[in-house]
Parts: C-alpha cells; sequence; structure tokens
C-alpha cells in the first residue's frame, strides 16, 4: 500500500489527508510551522485561519451555501467541524478560530493513518506520490522547487486583513445589534452608524491616507475578491457605502431610521469578547489604522487584538500547468487549496476533497474519474483547469456552473441548485477501502 505525502496543514491539506486516511492509506502530513513562520499566520495551529473567521453564507439560495451543502453531503470532515465551532452570524458559517483549530489537531494527531512532521517539506520530486496543499504563503524553498519543476513563472496577488476589535473597549451608546433585514431569532452582528458627514470624512482620510509602500514588483497585483478598504474608498466616495458600509436592511431599532453608512462587527469567537471589522481588510499602517478608525464615534477608543496587514499569496497559472484532476502534468504530484487558485475557505477544503478523490482513482486506476459537471466542485475545478489566457484567483459563484438554457433568469439559479443536488444523488467519491494499485 503506497504512502500518500501532503504538504501543508492548511485547510486543504488536514481535509485531504483525512479523506485519504479514511480510505484507507497511510498519510505523512507535513506543516513547516512553527519551525518556520509566514508573514500572516500568528501560530503554528493546523487549519489556521488568517483573513476572517466566515465561511460566508450557509443558505442554499447563495453560491457558498451550496457549496458547503455539496460538501457535508460527501462527507467533508473540516465543514464538519466547522458547523461544530460555529459562532452567532446570522445565515453565515462563523467559526471561533481556536476551537475549530484544536478540533482539526486533534482528529490529524489521534488518526492511525496519520503521522504529522513538523517541518518544512522544501523539495519535490516528481515520480513520488505527492499533494502540495502549501497554500498562498508557501515556503521560498518549496515555490523555488514547485516552479523549478513546471517551468513557469511566479504570479502574484496580494491579500489583506480585517482588524479584530476587543468588545469592551467598543463604546455601545454608538452601536446597535441587528441583523440585515433581521435574519434570524436574534442579533449576531453589533453595527457601528455614521451619519453622512462622519462618513465622508471617513472616506476622506482613507484616501489621504499613508499606506505600507509596495515593493516595485508588486504594484497592481491587487485581487479584486479581497480589496483593502482604503483602494474601495479611492475608487470614489460613495464607493464604500455600496459595499462593506451598506447601510441596507439595517434600520436603528430606536430612531427606525436607515444610518447613512454603517460598520458591522461580526463575532470571532464564541464568547463575543473579539469581533472582526467586516469587509474592512487593509494595508494600512497599523497607527494610521488606530487614527482613522477612531473617527468612527463606536471605535473612538477601541483596543485591537489585531490590526490589519497585507501579505503576498502565491498561485500557479493553473490552466497551463494541471490537469483536470489537479495533478501537474507529467508528474505525480497533485495541488489543492489556494495555490491552485482557487480563493475562499470553502473552496480550499473542497479542493482538498477533490484531489484526494483524484488520488484515489489514480491509485484504483480509475484515470477517467469524474465529479459530475453539475456540481460545485466540478464547475470550480473546471474554471481551473479550462483553458484561459488571463487566469485569476476565484471563489466559486452560480455563474461557473452549467448554462441552464430553458429556463427564466428568475428561476434559473433555483435550476441549478436542483440539477446540482441531484447530480449529487448516488455519487461516492470515496468507496470505502478501494483496491489500489501500487
Amino acid at each position: 500500500m503506497p504512502r500518500i505525502k501532503v504538504i501543508g496543514g492548511g485547510l486543504s491539506g488536514c481535509e485531504a489527508s483525512l479523506q485519504l486516511a479514511d480510505a484507507g492509506l497511510d498519510v505523512d502530513l507535513w506543516e513547516m510551522r512553527p519551525q518556520v513562520t509566514t508573514p500572516a499566520h500568528k501560530t503554528g495551529d493546523l487549519a489556521e485561519l488568517v483573513c476572517s473567521n466566515s465561511f460566508k453564507g450557509l443558505g442554499l439560495t447563495s453560491a457558498h451555501g451550496l457549496f458547503k451543502e455539496e460538501l457535508r453531503l460527501m462527507g467533508s470532515r473540516l465543514i464538519s467541524l466547522a458547523m461544530e465551532s460555529r459562532v452567532p452570524a446570522g445565515e453565515s458559517l462563523a467559526i471561533d478560530r481556536a476551537m475549530f483549530s484544536a478540533a482539526v489537531e486533534k482528529a490529524i494527531a489521534t488518526h492511525p493513518r496519520i503521522t504529522l512532521h513538523r517541518e518544512e517539506a522544501a523539495g519535490l520530486d516528481p515520480e513520488e506520490l505527492t499533494l502540495v496543499a502549501s497554500g498562498p504563503l508557501s515556503s521560498d524553498r518549496l515555490t523555488q522547487s514547485l516552479f523549478t519543476l513546471i517551468g513557469s513563472q511566479r504570479l502574484y496577488f496580494f491579500d489583506s486583513i480585517a482588524p479584530v476589535v476587543e468588545y469592551d473597549s467598543l463604546d455601545l451608546e454608538h452601536t446597535f445589534a441587528k441583523n440585515r433585514w433581521e435574519k434570524g431569532t436574534e442579533p449576531d452582528f453589533i453595527n457601528c452608524p455614521l451619519d453622512k458627514e462622519t462618513y465622508f470624512a471617513f472616506v476622506d482620510a482613507l484616501v489621504a491616507a499613508d499606506t505600507v509602500e509596495a515593493k516595485p514588483f508588486e504594484k497592481g497585483q491587487l485581487f479584486e475578491g479581497c480589496l483593502p478598504v482604503e483602494e474601495m474608498a479611492r475608487r470614489g466616495r460613495e464607493t464604500l457605502r455600496y459595499g462593506p458600509m451598506r447601510p441596507i436592511g439595517l434600520r436603528h431599532p430606536v430612531t427606525g431610521k436607515t444610518p447613512f453608512a454603517v460598520i458591522q462587527l461580526r463575532a470571532e469567537n464564541r464568547q463575543r469578547t473579539l469581533y472582526n471589522l467586516v469587509g474592512f481588510q487593509t494595508r494600512l499602517k497599523w497607527g494610521t489604522q488606530k487614527q482613522i478608525f477612531s473617527m468612527v464615534p463606536a471605535l473612538k477608543d477601541a483596543a485591537y487584538a489585531r490590526l490589519g496587514a497585507m501579505h503576498r499569496n502565491t498561485f500557479l497559472n493553473s490552466p497551463q500547468v494541471m490537469e483536470p484532476s489537479l495533478r501537474i502534468r507529467n508528474t505525480r504530484i497533485f495541488c489543492a487549496g489556494q495555490l491552485t487558485g482557487a480563493e475562499g475557505y470553502t473552496e480550499a477544503i473542497g479542493t482538498g476533497m477533490y484531489a484526494s478523490s483524484m488520488i484515489l482513482a489514480h491509485l484504483r486506476g480509475d484515470e477517467g474519474f469524474t465529479w459530475p459537471e453539475a456540481s460545485c466542485l466540478g464547475a470550480l475545478t473546471r474554471h481551473l483547469t479550462d483553458p484561459n489566457p488571463d487566469f485569476q484567483p476565484m471563489n466559486f459563484n452560480f455563474g461557473l456552473l452549467p448554462k441552464v438554457e430553458t429556463a427564466s433568469k428568475k428561476d434559473k439559479k433555483g435550476v441549478q441548485i436542483e440539477n446540482c443536488l441531484k447530480a449529487l444523488e448516488g455519487f461516492r467519491p470515496f468507496p470505502e477501502r478501494v483496491p489500489v494499485m501500487t
């Protein structure tokens, strides 16, 4: 029975390791932290969430809700652990980071078929069966080995992290608790309203603020799906009011009026002692962040458990180098997670599940194995590997699913959801104790 080498103890690597081990294979999981650190991680914990504690929506009518339902139906280990670590966030899946990481650590540590190596895996052998799930912050040595192997130039985009504020430091007189459109049985968000004058002063300060200076080769490489708040402000004074500061569906419970703009805070942990500034990823200098955010009445004297930061993320030009199975052409090396250009937590877990199912199919000689075309993972991985001269990282969305020609525009999404769930009926990507070829 072959041993599988998995590089990277993030979401995709841990999901894949558990799936492969559950299928009866022995797994060597390599995680370089804490011996080798990254610019964004704070701990050496497995499956540490860096940017946000939100896995986005749960409802089936949202793309991420449908995606999570697919992963749940297919037996995702990490989606199950995330649900067990959930904190209140309306119709979204937000989790307690520490609780989630601890649960993943326990699942890995107690699995008899997984051996965890706390050291850097720097080299790649194209003949060794390997899953590279090292993420967008792979070590320099591993990244160099990977790009030497594929003969491609590096590609970059830049990701940023939102601040986290301490609850006890908020001025609650200038807040109100409410979910957008009053969804849910109890409010999960703290809202910080801004009047017109304060909003425009806040935006003008963002536009004029000092940011961490990007190196020459970094400029112009921001990822559209995770723009720093100051970059959004520079696109127009009203941009934030139609983005992360939109007040729609948030009438004040006392005045009955809708604020001119609002900053939403979402719980970071179950104790609700820490709150994330939703959508406020930033690369502002730390002192500048404190100064500008203090303009918001509720945040005047706020204490921050973490300030925003920015880091470089690396991803492969997947359509050029990978087969539909997420295997690098002419090798026995598979890839998963953000390294493939699949942006987002659910996508990282999903591609870890997908790649592990493809490794199992490869071992049993079933090279024709595919996920259903109408499934979320089938659609996402097609985007990652189909020819694309202008490839960019992307979250899963309904636009990736097969077109529905017969449905009206109004009913299109419902038909896509129905087609996805129907395609998954009877589909089993992980046959138990599959016979494998060595």
